[in-house]
């Protein structure tokens, strides 16, 4: 197959014939959203094997669009002009929930801007600063878990990680307010999911079903907490913030390039970004994790006994291959492009399945085993054929700071004496924008 480029200087065709798309499933777009909720991964193979790549989706809240898998036509999308491919417009679904300023709902100049004030807090040196703080944090919470009785760990993962993202992100020591945001802030994560996911159908009231006003009120709570804690930082000293920690110190002291300060309203949605992007993604890594150690026993034996960090890192690549939390990126083109062979007419979505590329046989051999060793050594990964957290000048900010807590915090429940309550294997659904364990990964944790 083709992978021709795309020159700029040569007019491209348009689509044939002009309103044509690829072949794609032909149930209506709600109907299509119900089949990925159900089966994310499953319906995605089989609409490939049966229609080929690229083949159209159509989803409610998102162009029409084109679906790709194969690393190559991946990379393409990913690494597409940023003025033609913007995944600020794909990304639309989210201002409600993150707003006008999140890095994931902006487009050229504006997203670069704000991604230069985002990208110091994550720097190398400071991701290692925090390991301490996330092991002990995780430490405190394998040990609160019950002896002899049966508990769900995605909920215990959310627990943790919301902990990481009140110390690491906001810096918050008053434990009432820390109560404020542990009570507010997953209802709100919760109510998004569903925005995100349904489109306008789950910000609607139907009857005494008051969707609509629950979605707000919960929003307006969380902001409230988000603004109260950007005006006790703007309280404090240039000195007083240097001397933190946070990121949210970190952000009140960021500078634009014309020398001014990030206003309130950029703040919140970057923290509010922040959290969305490092809470209930990391939580969900995490319980896919634990999940697939406990069905691989040699590879935690091997994880306990010889806790390496090229193996460590290795195990953890592969959770994010075979349970990509994400499943996929997009990009809506403002003009027609060529992607490999196919014409993508302006306005239409580009999607790529990261879900689709990580379960490619052509590309991972028995794609659907729990293999560590893919990682290992001299094995051989194609570019852009591992893409947990996106790829290009879009790639997830936090990626550094998400890998490194999902290493800290495994180290130490891998120690932990635990095994499946349900050994059947565990349903694999869609919700939000992440695939999340049907039944949260029921456990029960023995006696050391």
């Amino acid at each position: 197959m083709s992978t021709t480029t795309i020159d700029p200087t040569i007019p491209i065709p348009p689509y044939p014939p002009r309103t044509g798309m690829p072949p794609g499933p032909k149930l209506p777009p709600l109907l299509q959203v119900a089949a990925i909720a159900r089966d994310p991964i499953g319906t995605g193979l089989r609409m490939h094997r049966r229609f080929g790549e690229p083949f159209t989706m159509r989803v409610p809240g998102f162009s029409p669009s084109l679906v790709f898998s194969s690393p190559e036509l991946v990379r393409q999308v990913v690494t597409g002009r940023p003025d033609v491919f913007h995944a600020g417009l794909a990304n639309r679904p989210l201002k409600p929930v993150l707003g006008r300023w999140s890095l994931l709902t902006l487009d050229r100049r504006p997203h670069m801007q704000q991604r230069k004030l985002l990208l110091p807090p994550f720097h190398g040196e400071r991701l290692r600063a925090y390991g301490e703080l996330i092991r002990e944090l995780a430490e405190r919470e394998a040990a609160s878990w019950p002896v002899g009785e049966r508990f769900r760990l995605d909920r215990r993962m959310q627990a943790l990680t919301l902990e990481v993202i009140l110390d690491v992100v906001f810096g918050i020591t008053d434990e009432a307010r820390k109560d404020d945001m542990r009570r507010l802030l997953p209802p709100y994560v919760d109510s998004a999911r569903h925005v995100v996911f349904w489109g306008s159908i789950a910000t609607v009231n139907i009857g005494p079903i008051r969707l609509k006003e629950q979605f707000l009120t919960r929003r307006d709570a969380v902001d409230q907490l988000l603004h109260a804690e950007i005006a006790e930082r703007r309280k404090l000293s240039d000195e007083q913030l240097s001397a933190r920690t946070d990121i949210l110190s970190m952000l009140v002291q960021a500078t634009h390039e014309d020398g001014t300060p990030m206003g309130d309203g950029e703040l919140r949605d970057e923290l509010m970004t922040l959290v969305a992007a490092g809470h209930e993604t990391t939580a969900t890594a995490l319980t896919w994790a634990l999940d697939l150690l406990l069905r691989n026993p040699a590879v935690l034996a091997r994880m306990r006994d010889e806790p390496d960090d090229e193996y460590v890192r290795a195990v953890c690549q592969e959770i994010l291959r075979i349970r990509p939390v994400v499943p996929f990126v997009g990009r809506v083109v403002t003009e027609d492009v060529r992607i490999g062979d196919h014409l993508v007419p302006a306005g239409a979505g580009a999607l790529a399945s990261i879900a689709l590329t990580h379960h490619r046989d052509d590309v991972y051999p028995e794609p659907s085993r729990f293999r560590p060793e893919r990682f290992l050594g001299d094995a051989a990964v194609p570019s852009y054929a591992w893409l947990p957290f996106g790829g290009g000048v879009r790639r997830c900010i936090g990626a550094s700071f998400a890998q490194f807590e999902l290493e800290t915090i495994l180290r130490v429940l891998a120690r932990s004496p635990l095994r499946l309550a349900a050994r059947r294997p565990e349903p694999i659904r869609a919700t939000g924008v992440t695939l999340v364990p049907g039944r949260g990964v029921p456990l029960v944790r023995e006696r050391a």
